[in-house]
C-alpha cells in the first residue's frame, strides 16, 4: 500500500498562484511544486477556486462513520467513473482518484492500511457503470464511494436512469457506504452536472465540480485549459492533483461536521429502473453459430467475435430476466456491421458496432425489455450483407 504524503493541495496552490500572477516564465515545474510546497502556501484566488468545487457538503454521518471505521484499521476507499476516473494521461499513480486515496489514509487512518478500488474504465458510461458495479466494486465492501461520469453520460432518459440506479445501489450496500459525486467536464464545457446535481440534492449527497471551479478562471483569463489538460478532456498531471485538492477540500470539511439524521426520497429523481442490472457470466452458450470465443480483457473475459467471413449463424444463449444490456465494441469504422438482437425468436434491436463516437471500446445498448421476468432465448446474428464485417460482443448484462 501507497502510503507517502499527499501534497495535491499545496501543489496546486503553488502552480495555480504562479499562473495567476502571470509569470509563466518563472513559474516553477509542477515537480518542484510538489517538492516544495507547505500548507501555509494554500491561500487567496487559489482557495476561492477550491471552495467554488464544493458545491454541496451532503448529510455528513456515512463519511465520518467512514473516517472512523479508517481509524479503527479497516476501510475501503472506492471509484467508479471512466478514463478521468482510471487515470488517463496522468497514469494509475498520479490520477484524482490514488491522490485521494492517499491522502485520506494520511489524514484520517492513522498508522492503519486502507485499501483502494479504482474501478474507472476508459470510455464507459454510467450504463455500463452500473452493470460492472457489483464485479469490479461492490465485492470489495467499500466504506466511500465516488462516482464519476459527467461527461462519459449522455443527456438523455436512459443515462439520468442508469446514473440514479447507480447512486441508489451505492447507497444499498449493507455497509452503508459513503457517496460522493464528482462532475469533471470537457473543454467545450459539456458536463451533465445539471441533471446529476438534482439527483444529489435529493439524496443528500456531497458534489464537487470541476467546471463551477475552473470555469471562472477561464472566463477571466487567470488560467487557461492547457494548464488543467493537454487534450480536450483528461485533465493532466497538475489538472489531476487539483482534483483531489477539491476533494480533499470535502474530506476536511466534513470531519469536523456533527452528524445529522439522515433522509432518502421515497420516490425516485428520474427512476431507478436499472437496479439491480448486472454482467452475468455467459459460459453458458448453447450455439457459437458464426462467432468465435474470445476473452477481451479481465473484466471481458467470455466475450464473443464475428468470423466476419460470409456467413451469419446465430450465436445463440439463454438469460432470465426483465433487460438484456449487450456490451460491444463501438468503432468508427465501416468494416465493423450491424447485428440483430432475437429474444425468444423475434427480431427485438439492432446494434450498429460502426458509430461515428467509436473509437475502439466498449458501448452498451439496453437491447430487450419487459414487464415482468422471463427466460429469454437470445440469438445475435449478423444482418444481410453484414456478414463479412467485424463485431464483438463483450458481454451480457440482466435487470
Amino acid at each position: 500500500m501507497m502510503t507517502h504524503k499527499l501534497f495535491a493541495c499545496a501543489a496546486a496552490a503553488v502552480l495555480l498562484l504562479g499562473c495567476m500572477t502571470g509569470c509563466s516564465s518563472d513559474r516553477q515545474s509542477s515537480q518542484d511544486a510538489i517538492q516544495n510546497a507547505t500548507d501555509s502556501t494554500i491561500s487567496g484566488a487559489y482557495a476561492d477556486i477550491i471552495e467554488r468545487s464544493l458545491l454541496s457538503l451532503g448529510n455528513t454521518t456515512r463519511i465520518r462513520a467512514a473516517m472512523d471505521r479508517a481509524q479503527n484499521g479497516n476501510a475501503t476507499i472506492g471509484f467508479i467513473g471512466g478514463s478521468i476516473t482510471e487515470g488517463m494521461t496522468a497514469g494509475g499513480s498520479d490520477c484524482y482518484a490514488a491522490c485521494t486515496y492517499r491522502y485520506f489514509q494520511e489524514h484520517f487512518a492513522g498508522n492503519n492500511q486502507v485499501q483502494y478500488v479504482n474501478a474507472g474504465l476508459s470510455g464507459t458510461s454510467s450504463v455500463l457503470g452500473l452493470l460492472r458495479a457489483q464485479k469490479e466494486l461492490f465485492q470489495y465492501a467499500p466504506d466511500v464511494i465516488f462516482i464519476e461520469f459527467a461527461v462519459n453520460d449522455a443527456q438523455d432518459e436512459e443515462h439520468r436512469i442508469a446514473y440514479e440506479s447507480l447512486v441508489k445501489s451505492c447507497l444499498n450496500q449493507p455497509q452503508q457506504p459513503a457517496v460522493v459525486l464528482v462532475f469533471t467536464m470537457l473543454k467545450d464545457g459539456y458536463s451533465c452536472q445539471e441533471q446529476m446535481t438534482k439527483i444529489g440534492e435529493a439524496y443528500q449527497l456531497p458534489m464537487i465540480s470541476v467546471g463551477d471551479a475552473l470555469n471562472p478562471e477561464f472566463q477571466l483569463g487567470r488560467m487557461q485549459w492547457s494548464e488543467y489538460s493537454d487534450d480536450s478532456s483528461h485533465p493532466n498531471k497538475f489538472g489531476h492533483q487539483l482534483v483531489a485538492s477539491m476533494i480533499s477540500n470535502y474530506l476536511e470539511k466534513a470531519a469536523v461536521q456533527p452528524p445529522a439524521e439522515e433522509s432518502l426520497p421515497q420516490t425516485p429523481v428520474y427512476g431507478d429502473g436499472y437496479m439491480g442490472a448486472t454482467l452475468v457470466d455467459l459460459s453458458g452458450v448453447t450455439s457459437l453459430g458464426s462467432f468465435e470465443p474470445r476473452s477481451f480483457s479481465q473484466l471481458f473475459d467470455r466475450g464473443y467475435a464475428a468470423k466476419a467471413d460470409g456467413t451469419a449463424q446465430p450465436l445463440s444463449f439463454t438469460v432470465t430476466g426483465k433487460k438484456l444490456f449487450l456490451v460491444y465494441t463501438a468503432q468508427n469504422s465501416a468494416d465493423w456491421g450491424i447485428a440483430g438482437v432475437y429474444v425468444n425468436d423475434r427480431l427485438v434491436s439492432t446494434v450498429s458496432a460502426n458509430s461515428k463516437n467509436g473509437w475502439g471500446g466498449p458501448a452498451v445498448v439496453l437491447a430487450y425489455e419487459s414487464d415482468t421476468p422471463q427466460e429469454m432465448h437470445v440469438q445475435l446474428s449478423m444482418l444481410q450483407e453484414q456478414e463479412s464485417k467485424q463485431f464483438q460482443l463483450l458481454g451480457v448484462g440482466i435487470q
